[in-house]
């Protein structure tokens, strides 16, 4: 269940409004060229069709990292290990397209569903672990879907640099995956692909299966009360599976699609923070699945304008961390200022 009112709506904007003043100032006080470097934190993202381009790929891939988000908050449940559930999908994906039979002896399209598919099973169950993990044990999901997923990373650095390591280059990466399974670029020579039609087809997908299934009533009434939902005779240990499932099902096929269709190919710590920035688009979108699309929009454009920024106006580098770690501040702490204002029986929230 979800509560939007026009205060909400109004803190939610405040917070975001706030997020980017900091980030202003900050820009002010780091860069020896304040002026320039604020137009270009802001034009960067929009000034050519490289530049837009990037950015709407790395939007359609917090979308998916955004709504594998929402779908377990939804639940009542939290999943903490986006980041290695990512990490995994990629590793998955260039594994069984660079390190198997399958891509020679295999049609293109097969090939790349059957790893597709592979990848996004391997992240479900490492997040659906951690969701049987809190109905059969009572272990707390935030810790163990984030120490699973902390395991996964040194390990995939390790096959990175060491079984899946390209020899013949000098990148410390994987061997390419053939040019026959990579996804199309819309806006070449950026990034930008195909895979934003899977991206809005997930966030619709959420969105029908939260307003219009029995599956979508029984999840949110669960993640609203769980001695509510017991009493009801629905089964909670359900609910607490399967949406960290499908949380780490999504953020496995955003780690696919940022091998075929950006990189194509895996490299150390190349998922550059979108398991942790998916938990900032869901929060910014309050939970929402419509509004994941401009939530995600609008953080790739943050990140882009710093990137813009460092690149031609020689800002600080941690500019961007910067970024992202002003608007969990902001967004968090009113969200917490709500939370606090419910538990004081305070209707207006």
């Amino acid at each position: 269940m979800s509560i939007s009112t026009p205060g909400t709506r109004t803190g939610a904007f405040l917070a975001v409004l706030a997020a980017v003043l900091t980030v202003l100032v900050v820009i002010v006080v780091s860069s020896p060229r304040p002026v320039g470097t604020i137009v270009t934190f802001l034009t960067g993202p929009w000034s050519n069709r490289f530049a837009l381009g990037n950015v709407l790929a790395r939007a359609t891939l917090l979308i998916l990292t955004g709504t594998g988000v929402v779908i377990a908050f939804r639940a009542g449940v939290f999943n903490l290990g986006g980041e290695g559930q990512t990490y995994l999908g990629a590793l998955v994906v260039t594994a069984v397209l660079t390190g198997t039979d399958l891509a020679t002896g295999t049609p293109p399209p097969v090939a790349m569903v059957t790893a597709i598919v592979l990848a996004v099973a391997a992240s479900a169950l490492l997040a659906g672990l951690s969701g049987w993990l809190r109905h059969a044990a009572g272990a707390d999901e935030l810790i163990t879907s984030f120490l699973l997923a902390a395991a996964v990373i040194p390990v995939g650095d390790y096959l990175v640099l060491g079984p899946l390591r390209d020899s013949a280059s000098n990148l410390i990466a994987t061997r390419a995956i053939p040019e026959s399974m990579r996804l199309t670029r819309l806006l070449p020579p950026s990034a930008f692909n195909t895979s934003v039609l899977w991206s809005l087809l997930a966030v619709a997908g959420l969105w029908f299966l939260l307003k219009w299934t029995l599956f979508g009533y029984e999840m949110r009434i669960t993640g609203y009360n769980r001695a509510l939902a017991r009493y009801a005779g629905i089964p909670v240990g359900r609910y607490t599976t399967l949406p960290m499932a499908f949380s780490g099902a999504l953020h496995g096929l955003a780690g696919a699609f940022l091998v075929l269709g950006i990189h194509y190919r895996s490299l150390t710590g190349f998922t550059g923070g979108l398991g942790w920035n998916g938990i900032a688009v869901a929060l910014i979108a309050r939970n929402k699945p419509l509004l994941i699309v401009p939530a995600a929009l609008f953080f790739a454009l943050l990140d882009g304008g710093a990137r813009a920024a460092v690149l031609h106006n020689q800002t600080t580098w941690e500019l961007g961390s910067m970024v992202q770690g002003v608007v969990f501040l902001f967004v968090t702490a009113q969200l917490l200022a709500r939370y606090s204002l419910r538990r004081r029986g305070d209707k207006t929230w």
